[in-house]
């Protein structure tokens, strides 16, 4: 990747001052090939390091093989591992001549660009994070009840694991893919989402961060018998993935009435589901995801958010008992939630609050919150 090898060249060649004095390059360890070229290089002339640089660069493109950056720096600290600036200067003429390249240590003519370009050529940011799920070749899929009591759960989670040939898992973080999900219902398409995940964390049912699919979802009149097949496809730039799971068990009586707009009932539960996370990443000290949920002009900024001393950082965990959707319109809605705090102290209070909800762009952000009870408990 060019411009990881390019930054590296210029960490090196920018920072001259150093613990150590070199007379010849250190090739042992990354740190020490930095510190002994830099060592080198600051006793040269401003010409001479900028050439320097470029011997450097010519040895690295025509002495070195390979598709893996890192290999390709290790073979460059071997081969110039003991030599001093004029062998480098040598090694890096001699190549020149043999690929009919004008350039030498002395003149004042810098090595054509194109020189590096097919060899060098830069990966973009989406392709350098592709290359995480580079032997991924399927998706495994795995569902899970979002709660165990059959009485009030409303829905269920969706896990999709990105795998390889071998059935192995595929990590990867910091990576947006774009999921289409189909729902099919007695051979009837009878739903389809969209979403985007980024970490491979959503493939782990340990983790509980699946996909949320609410039974509520889907027109009741649309649907043949309780049970549901998925079909699911990542696209990520070029690449495909796809992944099937027959048999999801749903409860009707939850499904959606198709006089009920679907649009209320994702605001409904998008709102209800910013809440559970604010409580919960409160509770975690994830105080900047917490922040990402909200509109108060009370909260000013993260520091003040996060105090130890007037703000959420005074919570040691949290503990959600009950989260409830209550009034709403097109652009507000309330949330009654009871849940439990422990401060740093080790004291608990129940928290009876309504949370009040602003739609920003697709999202539901927190703009207030109205306390109804504070008292003194115990950890449930």
């Amino acid at each position: 990747m060019r411009n990881i090898f390019l930054m590296g060249l210029t960490f090196i060649f920018l920072c001259y001052s150093c613990e150590k004095e070199y007379k010849v390059i250190d090739g042992t360890s990354k740190e020490t090939f930095t510190q002994s070229v830099k060592s080198i290089s600051s006793k040269l002339t401003i010409l001479q390091q900028d050439k320097i640089q470029e011997a450097v660069k010519l040895i690295y493109k025509f002495k070195t093989e390979g598709s893996d950056e890192d290999k390709r720096w290790e073979q460059l600290y071997t081969l110039l591992n003991g030599k001093n600036a004029e062998q480098i200067f040598d090694m890096a003429e001699e190549i020149a001549k043999k690929n009919k390249i004008p350039w030498t240590s002395i003149s004042m003519n810098s090595v054509d660009p194109s020189v590096f370009d097919k060899d060098l050529k830069p990966l973009t940011e989406a392709e350098q994070k592709l290359k995480q799920i580079e032997k991924a070749t399927r998706i495994n899929l795995r569902y899970a009840p979002i709660n165990k009591d059959d009485k009030i759960n409303d829905g269920f989670y969706l896990y999709p694991e990105l795998i390889d040939d071998s059935g192995a898992a595929v990590s990867y973080t910091d990576l947006p893919l774009n999921l289409s999900i189909s729902f099919i219902n007695n051979g009837n398409i009878v739903y389809v989402i969209q979403r985007e995940v980024n970490s491979s964390q959503v493939g782990n049912p340990s983790l509980m961060k699946g996909i949320k699919i609410y039974y509520s979802l889907f027109d009741n009149k649309k649907l043949f018998n309780s049970s549901l097949d998925v079909e699911i496809k990542i696209k990520a730039e070029d690449k495909y993935l796809y992944g099937k799971l027959s048999g999801i068990p749903i409860d009707l009586s939850k499904t959606r009435d198709a006089s009920t707009p679907i649009e209320d009932e994702i605001n409904k539960q998008v709102a209800l589901d910013n809440v559970k996370k604010f409580i919960r990443f409160i509770g975690n000290k994830q105080y900047s995801e917490a922040y990402n949920l909200t509109q108060n002009p009370k909260w000013i900024s993260l520091d003040q958010f996060s105090s130890t001393t007037n703000g959420f950082g005074t919570i040691d965990a949290t503990n959600l008992i009950n989260a409830q959707s209550g009034e709403k319109n097109e652009n507000r809605q309330m949330v009654n939630v009871q849940y439990q705090i422990k401060d740093i102290n080790g004291k608990v209070k129940t928290l009876t609050q309504n949370f009040i909800l602003k739609k920003v762009k697709d999202n539901w952000l927190i703009t207030n919150t109205v306390t109804k009870e504070i008292k003194e408990d115990t950890w449930k």
